[in-house]
């Protein structure tokens, strides 16, 4: 079964893990977000960029292309197999590289980087709040921080069914650590001391494919549990893939950038 949850602990499903990302960096709108990210960071060429929780490097090649040869774009992730892959890609490219580390221990220097981001990753940080800080640390006085995540409970699926959908996606919010992350950024942003915050909401539609990988796991977890009966979210799987038979399937994700300035 495939779970959001994985993402937790990536090495000990690192197959799963790769094959996901791979999926989400060919969505356009995700492409898109990141675009937009890049810009709402002001990030230049020349600059020496942050990529925490980078995976398999699907946003840190695009940084890289803006920061240039005179520029650096670092990914860091805690997956050493995710690292390997990213490493793999991106051999020949300058101004890039990556590195193993946790998100409260970043193996680089106070005061290193122009900017830090971070994307989708909060979603499962057990210390968010020292990750925010610690991403402050590596960052010079002046420079910039951006998080952006998704809110589990606010996705928006179309359904003949909207309290079962309800229920459903409760569920799946209920398998990740932090499910609410989005709404939570700016009050987290504040307690970690950034300045001037801005908050900035995206909007991005996913395919049928992506309920499946991320979504049908979760909700027949569940009734293995026994937290749900397995009636109901038979009843749920089969109608989304009626709807996707018949064109009607539609499934939107509020996202929240934070972003801020280190003091």
């Amino acid at each position: 079964m495939t779970e959001l949850s994985r993402f937790t602990q990536p090495d000990s499903a690192p197959g799963y893990a790769i094959d996901f990302l791979d999926f989400l960096d060919r969505q356009e709108d995700v492409r898109r977000l990141r675009r937009e990210v890049v810009s709402a960071l002001r990030i230049a060429p020349g600059e020496r960029v942050l990529d925490l929780g980078c995976g398999i490097g699907g946003a840190t090649a695009p940084i890289a292309a803006v920061t240039g040869r005179t520029g650096l774009a670092a990914g860091v992730d805690i997956s050493q197999a995710l690292i390997e892959v990213a490493r793999e890609r991106s051999r020949g490219l300058a101004g890039i590289e990556f590195r193993i580390g946790d998100a409260c221990a970043i193996p680089y220097p106070d005061d290193y980087f122009d900017v830090a981001r971070s994307e989708r990753v909060f979603l499962y940080l057990p210390d968010r709040l020292g990750a925010l800080r610690e991403m402050q640390r590596v960052v010079k006085s002046g420079g910039r921080v951006g998080v952006i995540d998704t809110d589990i409970d606010s996705t928006a699926i179309y359904s003949t069914k909207p309290a079962l959908t309800r229920k459903m996606t409760s569920l799946v919010a209920a398998s990740t650590p932090n499910p609410n992350s989005a709404r939570e950024l700016p009050a987290l942003a504040r307690r970690a001391g950034l300045e001037e915050l801005q908050t900035s909401t995206f909007c991005a539609t996913t395919p049928y494919e992506f309920f499946v990988r991320a979504m049908q796991g979760a909700v027949l977890k569940a009734a293995e549990d026994g937290r749900v009966d397995r009636a109901e979210v038979d009843e749920w799987l089969t109608e989304q893939a009626e709807l996707h038979a018949s064109g009607d399937f539609f499934q939107a994700w509020l996202f929240v950038l934070v972003s801020g300035r280190v003091a």
